[in-house]
């Protein structure tokens, strides 16, 4: 039967993509981790396991040479591993990380902090005197979008078209065929702009060690992607390029906008966490961290064994699809304490030990910039909002390994 399997001494039910599951699916987690820490899935594209006990998740996210990126993060299985540093194993994917890392560097990040802040503040103002607002569309999701659109280098007149190929390409990673037509247009988009921004600087009169970007071409990752060189000395092929621009759309606004969210909804939820933080604003990186632990905007991701592994007394063939659930392993008892219990006050330190950004090598590269924005954007809320209130049911993003709130209705006196 689909989603059932002998784990130890326990069978256990479990569906990835049910709606209960969707609806809510820690209590499935917790299920998991107690009855049946693999479980096998059958009744999807083909059979998935999964992992959901901490140790378990670890162990897979750093052993880079047993679990492989090469059928796809998501449950669908792609064998197309082209520019996206998800589909990358060993050395290739260390050779494309050091290629993008340095506009990501916790240094360069802090300098966007100020552009940041602008934006939230601009959206802030612009909202404070209608008294109410769907937090997701009309300030979650535009701050992370414009700021990416910024660290892109891409003119704001294009930032809108990003954000619709960004929602199609996350739903692609579980149903490939919505991303089709968004791949296409994003992909024609990036490849022309790196071949423009490629041939202005072959027309420039440029002395060997004068550096194109800023005075040729703008400044941004999109120029620096299409015009410094691999370590090798060649370039990266404009379709490999075009495709990791997909891949940081789809982590850069999805996960923030959703980081935002969840952790507005849950101070809300308890209107005393709200009005502590209000109180306790040196609290917010600790409750960023909290979100981050207690609501990944990443349920899980998958791997692909490359040799057959057995793991509490399951037998896991090669070339198998394992989804290693972050959401679960942070919600472990055996390594938090109150686990299932979202703390305003939680220890950084300890909190900090969640795997949203996954772990090892493959460490979320866009973690600092995820958390400067998320801090930011609660910070002005915190500020500007100070009676903020929940105003209405919530409802879910559609991706299903992808965990936010689509609509987040609040309201707010706008004389106080």
């Amino acid at each position: 039967m689909a989603g059932e399997l002998m784990s130890g001494d326990d069978t256990h039910s479990y569906d990835p993509v049910g709606d209960e599951t969707l609806a809510d699916p820690m209590p499935a987690y917790a299920e998991l981790r107690s009855k049946c820490p693999v479980h096998l899935f059958d009744g999807l594209e083909r059979p998935m396991y999964t992992f959901s006990r901490r140790e378990d998740v670890q162990s897979v996210l750093t052993d880079a040479l047993l679990w492989s990126n090469r059928l796809g993060p998501g449950i669908a299985v792609s064998d197309n591993n082209v520019g996206d540093l998800q589909r990358y194993d060993p050395p290739d994917h260390e050779v494309r990380r050091r290629f993008l890392r340095a506009p990501f560097l916790p240094r360069a990040v802090e300098a966007s902090g100020p552009r940041i802040e602008a934006l939230a503040r601009e959206l802030a103002t612009r909202l404070a005197p209608t008294g109410t607002a769907e937090l997701h569309d009309e300030y979650a999701l535009p701050l992370p979008v414009q700021a990416l659109v910024d660290m892109m280098g891409v003119s704001d007149s294009d930032g809108q078209d990003f954000k619709i190929w960004a929602d199609d390409l996350t739903l692609g990673m579980t149903y490939p065929d919505r991303a089709l037509d968004s791949r296409r247009a994003m992909t024609a988009y990036t490849v022309g702009q790196i071949q423009q921004r490629r041939a202005a600087v072959a027309a420039a009169d440029l002395g060997p060690d004068d550096d194109p970007i800023g005075s040729v071409v703008p400044e941004g990752l999109l120029s620096h992607m299409a015009c410094q060189p691999l370590e090798d000395g060649e370039f990266m092929p404009d379709r490999e390029l075009a495709a990791m621009v997909g891949q940081l759309l789809v982590a850069g606004h999805e996960t923030t906008t959703s980081l935002i969210t969840n952790a507005t909804w849950r101070l809300l939820e308890d209107r005393d966490r709200w009005e502590r933080l209000v109180a306790e604003p040196e609290l917010i990186p600790n409750v960023i961290e909290e979100s981050l632990r207690f609501d990944p905007p990443v349920l899980g991701l998958c791997k692909t064994n490359n040799e057959p592994v057995e793991r509490h007394g399951v037998d896991i063939a090669i070339d198998s699809k394992v989804m290693v659930l972050y959401a679960s392993a942070n919600r472990d008892e055996a390594f938090f304490d109150r686990a299932d219990e979202f703390l305003v006050d939680r220890p950084l330190l300890e909190a900090k030990k969640h795997l949203s950004f996954g772990w090892g090598s493959h460490f979320c590269l866009g973690a600092h910039l995820a958390r400067l924005t998320g801090r930011i954007g609660l910070q002005v809320l915190v500020e500007t909002f100070p009676n903020l209130r929940l105003a209405g049911p919530t409802e879910r993003v559609g991706a299903p390994f992808l965990w936010g709130r689509s609509k987040l209705h609040v309201a707010w006196d706008p004389n106080t």
